[in-house]
């Protein structure tokens, strides 16, 4: 790909017009589209240059968007080590900071910017990585912001406080290149005194950036007149000031462009407009903030999620962890927290509702209480004064949360924070806000957790409370629940002999996540126990099951449900097996000399599709040492990980556990798949070894 050849300039162009660093990066976003669909972070150093934070965010994907909390400079991420001055560039799914397991993937860059202002992170979604010539011209680009990022810092930190406000008078010749003006106009220009000048002597006094501009306006005065008005920076010696001149083309002058006009510092209305400015980009951010966390509260499942995400999107604020917790008994009940130690809860578990602290006051009181500091702490309530050495926190804001439920426990939300915090009127509408949020969402998450919780015990319940011993065959079996945030599932697994002495390994997924799906698992093992009496060819035990299940699904079409199945009937002296499959993943068999495959076998269709559907057992012969392991989908459907990159981690896990024993096989190969994240799904798995001759 070949770079425009205008292509720096636009971007120079966008970023002259930038007033913010939020506008650095929609300039960005706008005026660099032939790298493709290209989004923006602008991470910049706080004021005490041992954090990073995220100062403008245009054209990223949500799921790519920097979390809007403070991050550790030497926290080891990719826009890290780019703030310490290390480029970074990768496609995929790794990530340049902490953001929400990527659900796809995409080329990323992490780019220095000088003098230790921070990071530009570039992400373009897709698998085409950044290629060198893009990479450069990125280069390019940041250096650009970072000359953009010194103008502006140096610019809000100069604006002067005018007095009073005064105009200068000029006449401008073009044809000659000469100014006459007054003493005011002087002034303005650090021109020596009243009277003619050279042009090139008020041009000077502005910044060398502007320049080009201001030449390009020159040319248009002399081929279009007319009345004009223009606001322009000038570089004096309290700082730069604006102004503005108003001027048109004079009409006693023939064959001479000859402008006449005056001069106006603006530089404290310009001030003024930027504090109104800020203030309405503060308020934008508020607003979003209120967005994001009514989007995360309408996504949670269970109250631990819906903290974790309360505190999340309230980081922006500096508040790095919640407690939320009820009234019962005239004492607190902790209903769940995020970032809080575990023994700064234990201060707060059963604590009585009349004892004197932040919480307890908003829970008894029903008001909000805001503590700044801990000077603020003690002043409020004396008998911290010999605690807070021991308070890591510094700050603190508890609010009572509005429930729908008038006879419900009293709630209050507790958030904290690492700094002093002085909260405003704005901080105290937002969180009060954002506290009935949380209240909304609260009911429904409890009502999660109960339903999680009985679906959990149901699904345990069902699963076989052990497993048969077989002569020269180790068996074992794994089940590991899925991540919080999603309800128990339908997988299952079970393992038992037949009355001729075969064993039969059965594995399977009932679709939906709720205690429906959990108690049809149950009457699906049940089924093939009961069939497997009749016969024990795995074909005929899937064909039986499929029709009780269809004919379920006919009868109820409400409550219909689907389920995979996989089952291997083994005669352990032998080795001879045969299998069969409905819409379930295959069987893997490693072999030391072989490795790993997958079971060669038919697959038919899930389960309570068609009462007609056929099923097909084959025969494999398993040897002496062989190793089979039967799983659900979980293991190797993970959002955001290639399919073949989750075969390959199931395989390599399944080679590495033959060395280990089976009690801790199992565990090594989920670990290994999930690849330290967390289980999106239920997970669960069994495997048999053949004891080696050898």
């Amino acid at each position: 790909m070949n770079v425009p050849p205008d292509a720096l300039d636009r971007v120079r162009t966008a970023l002259r017009q930038a007033c913010s660093p939020w506008e650095v990066s929609a300039a960005l976003a706008g005026s660099c589209a032939w790298l493709g669909v290209v989004g923006w972070a602008l991470i910049l150093a706080q004021e005490d240059g041992s954090h990073l934070f995220p100062c403008g965010i245009s054209g990223l994907p949500l799921v790519w968007e920097p979390p809007l909390r403070p991050l550790e400079r030497t926290g080891g991420w990719p826009v890290c080590l780019a703030a310490l001055g290390q480029l970074w560039t990768s496609h995929g799914f790794e990530r340049p900071y902490p953001v929400p397991l990527a659900i796809a993937p995409a080329a990323a860059a992490a780019l220095p910017l000088h003098k230790s202002q921070g990071a530009l992170v570039a992400v373009r979604p897709g698998t085409e990585p950044f290629g060198d010539v893009e990479q450069t011209f990125l280069s390019a680009v940041a250096q650009e912001v970072s000359d953009t990022l010194t103008g502006l810092l140096t610019e809000s930190k100069a604006l002067p406080q005018l007095r009073q406000v005064e105009r200068g008078a000029f006449t401008l010749d073009l044809s000659r290149n000469e100014i006459v003006c007054d003493r005011v106009f002087a002034g303005q220009h650090l021109l020596p005194g009243p009277g003619r000048h050279a042009l090139t002597a008020a041009l000077a006094a502005l910044p060398a950036t502007d320049l080009p501009q201001a030449q390009q306006l020159l040319g248009r005065l002399r081929q279009e007149p007319g009345t004009y008005e223009v606001v322009y920076r000038v570089l004096g010696p309290d700082g730069v000031r604006t102004l503005q001149a108003r001027c048109s083309r004079a009409g006693d002058v023939r064959h001479r462009v000859v402008l006449a006009g005056h001069v106006t510092d603006i530089t404290r209305d310009m001030d003024d407009a930027a504090s109104r400015d800020d203030r309405m980009q503060r308020q934008m951010r508020r607003t979003e903030q209120i967005r994001a966390l009514a989007s995360a509260c309408a996504s949670a499942g269970g109250t631990s999620e819906l903290a974790a995400a309360a505190c999340d999107v309230l980081a922006v604020f500096g508040a790095d962890a919640i407690v939320l917790a009820e009234a019962a008994d005239e004492r607190v009940r902790i209903l769940t927290s995020h970032g809080q130690r575990e023994r700064h809860l234990d201060a707060l578990r059963d604590v009585a509702l009349s004892a004197r602290t932040p919480l307890t006051d908003a829970l008894r009181r029903h008001r909000a209480v805001f503590v700044a500091s801990h000077d603020a702490l003690i002043a409020a309530y004396p008998h911290y004064a010999n605690s807070t050495p021991r308070l890591e926190r510094q700050a603190w804001a508890a609010v009572p949360i509005p429930l729908s439920d008038p006879d419900a426990n009293p709630a209050a939300c507790m958030l904290s924070f690492t700094r002093p915090h002085a909260f405003t009127a704005e901080d105290h509408a937002l969180l009060i806000a954002a506290v009935g949020l949380l209240g909304r969402a609260l009911d429904r998450c409890r009502t999660w957790d109960a339903e999680h919780a009985r679906a959990l015990a149901l699904q345990k319940g069902l699963l076989p409370a052990g497993l048969p011993a077989l002569p020269g065959t180790e068996l074992g079996a794994f089940y590991l629940p899925a991540a919080a945030g999603a309800y128990a599932g339908g997988d299952w697994y079970d393992a038992f002999t037949t009355r001729d002495g075969r064993c039969l390994l059965a594995i399977g997924d009932v679709e939906g996540h709720d205690t429906h799906a959990a108690s049809l698992m149950g009457r699906v093992r049940t089924a093939i126990r009961a069939y497997a009496v009749l016969t024990d060819d795995p074909a005929e035990l899937l064909h039986h099951t499929n029709r009780l299940l269809t004919a379920d699904n006919d009868s109820d079409p409400g409550r219909a449900r689907t389920a995979t199945c996989c089952i291997v009937v083994l005669e352990p002296a032998t080795g001879h097996a045969r299998c069969a499959t409905a819409g379930h993943p295959r069987p893997l068999v490693h072999m030391k000399e072989r490795g790993v495959r997958e079971l060669a076998t038919a697959t038919g269709l899930s389960l309570g599709i068609f009462a007609d559907s056929t099923y097909r057992s084959t025969r494999h012969q398993l040897a002496d040492g062989a190793q089979l392991l039967l799983y659900t989908d979980g293991l190797s459907d993970r959002p955001g990980i290639q399919p073949r990159r989750a075969r390959g981690l199931l395989h390599n896990a399944l080679r590495e556990a033959a060395a280990l024993p089976v009690d801790t096989a199992l565990p090594h190969i989920t670990a290994h798949c999930l690849d330290g994240s967390r289980a999106a799904d239920d997970c669960a798995l069994l495997l048999l070894r053949r004891a080696s001759t050898a």
